[in-house]
């Protein structure tokens, strides 16, 4: 397709259903997208959704409106999310849901839930699917495909954004792509950036992050073009300063930066209390371990040099405690004992301040302290309340935990009607930005609020589409 009305780059959690929404409505689309196929980070996301008024609230009794969901966002990131962002796609999002459920979405039967891998709403308002992130893809890929089925528009995989067509005003006018066959310019009247985050790229994470390590979950493909795109283009960033790591996953081999979720520890305390010490690289506490709140967690973590922690236990803890790796294999679990540089086995503690690089006197002390409360009934120095069993050995474990990112918090700044905005508010006439390339904390704010990445891609991306379908043909 040569003229399309609206080039949609990106087809994942935002583009597609853009995409699906402005063919509807009669445009001309072309999407583009550098993976071989639609999804982006769906196919590795846990596909938590939220959404205020839905069908199955009603049906659970559950009173609820997107004012209070609202409310409950402000009140989890105090106030650090976009407010005029959040009220467009909070009054959508309850619909969303019965439009996913329409579609033959494969809801999880608990919910709609309170869920506490983030830092919990009030109300029961977080939903998630049967196969996670997959399950959101299951309703989107045929609907997008018989869109781009229709002799209006045009998907084209394997193809990179070069950058942004501009006329000297400013105006984007389009897009220059690469793929196989060569380099190639496409003139439309709007251009989508739906392009993700940037937890695939580590040179552009440490960038945006003080130089910090990326340990992640994110799709290769998430690499920040689309904002590298649109910062060329005249752009502003938004949150710069509002990181914020998920707390935590196993710290790959030095040189690798990817994890698996299967094999995410279970450090929630509502669904495993737990039994380990959580110690800095030198051998303190820095968290009480059974905090209920994420959010305290993760910002004592964000405050440690190089987001990086160990997990340590005795042998007897290790054989008596639900399972702090949940995911992985005895096999798995036999290998990384015998050669991954995360886990550390050692007969002393001494021997295992040795291997780790804590300092011996102050493991100690940390052990000492946590072993003393219990011997004497005394207060945890953390203030912690579930101490199964004392660390005693013989035989000691520590595992390097890593603050690890799925979503990326900056992006490019956009009003509520989705324009890309210059760094004095002016928009970007004909750009367009949906998704996480607006950052994952224009929303979120420093922070992480349940349901709050997928649901408003699908809601604004669904607005956008429509909205711009008739703009173009107006």
């Amino acid at each position: 397709m040569n003229h399309p009305d609206i080039v949609i780059v990106g087809a994942g959690t935002a583009g597609m259903p853009c995409a699906i929404e402005a063919v509807g409505a009669g445009a001309r689309v072309l999407v583009v997208d550098q993976a071989d196929r639609p999804g982006g980070t769906l196919h590795v996301s846990l596909g938590q959704l939220s959404g205020a008024g839905s069908r199955l609230q009603a049906d659970r009794g559950i009173a609820d409106t997107p004012a209070a969901h609202l409310d409950d966002i402000i009140r989890i990131n105090r106030g650090t999310g976009r407010a005029d962002l959040l009220a467009r796609t909070t009054a959508g999002q309850g619909a969303t849901i019965d439009w996913l459920m329409d579609h033959g979405f494969a809801m999880d039967p608990a919910c709609p839930a309170i869920l506490h891998l983030h830092e919990a709403y009030r109300t029961a308002r977080t939903y998630w699917g049967v196969e996670g992130g997959l399950s959101v893809l299951r309703v989107l890929e045929p609907l997008f495909t018989a869109a781009m089925a229709q002799p209006t528009a045009e998907v084209r995989y394997a193809t990179r954004l070069a950058g942004l067509v501009q006329s000297e005003d400013g105006r984007v006018r389009g897009v220059r792509l690469t793929n196989a066959q060569g380099e190639s310019q496409v003139a439309a009247r709007a251009v989508v950036l739906a392009t993700g985050g940037y937890g695939g790229s580590p040179d552009m994470f440490a960038r945006l992050t003080g130089g910090r390590r990326l340990v992640t979950a994110a799709m290769p493909t998430s690499d920040g073009s689309g904002i590298v795109a649109a910062l060329g283009a005249g752009a502003a960033l938004s949150c710069p300063d509002m990181f914020l790591p998920t707390y935590a996953a196993v710290a790959p081999p030095p040189g690798q930066h990817r994890v698996d979720w299967r094999q995410m520890p279970s450090l929630t305390p509502q669904v495993r209390p737990p039994w380990e010490l959580h110690l800095t690289p030198l051998g303190a506490r820095f968290v009480r371990e059974d905090d209920d709140s994420v959010d305290r967690r993760e910002n004592a973590l964000n405050d440690l040099p190089h987001l990086s922690f160990w997990c340590v236990m005795d042998d007897a803890v290790w054989d008596a405690a639900p399972p702090l790796l949940p995911g992985w294999t005895e096999a798995e679990l036999a290998d990384a004992w015998s050669g991954h540089p995360s886990f550390v086995r050692a007969a002393s503690l001494a021997d295992l301040a040795q291997a780790t690089g804590m300092m011996a006197e102050t493991l100690s002390a940390s052990v000492a302290a946590y072993n003393t409360g219990i011997a004497q009934g005394t207060a945890d120095p953390m203030g912690r309340t579930h101490r199964p069993q004392a660390l005693t050995g013989p035989g000691w474990r520590a595992i390097r935990m890593h603050g690890m990112v799925l979503k990326t918090p900056s992006g490019i700044v956009v009003d509520d009607q989705m324009r890309a905005l210059r760094p004095d508010g002016a928009p970007i006439p004909g750009l367009y930005a949906v998704g996480e390339c607006i950052g994952g904390s224009t929303l979120s704010g420093k922070g992480f609020v349940s349901g709050m990445s997928v649901t408003p891609a699908l809601t604004l991306g669904r607005w956008l589409g429509r909205a711009l379908a008739q703009e173009v043909q107006a």
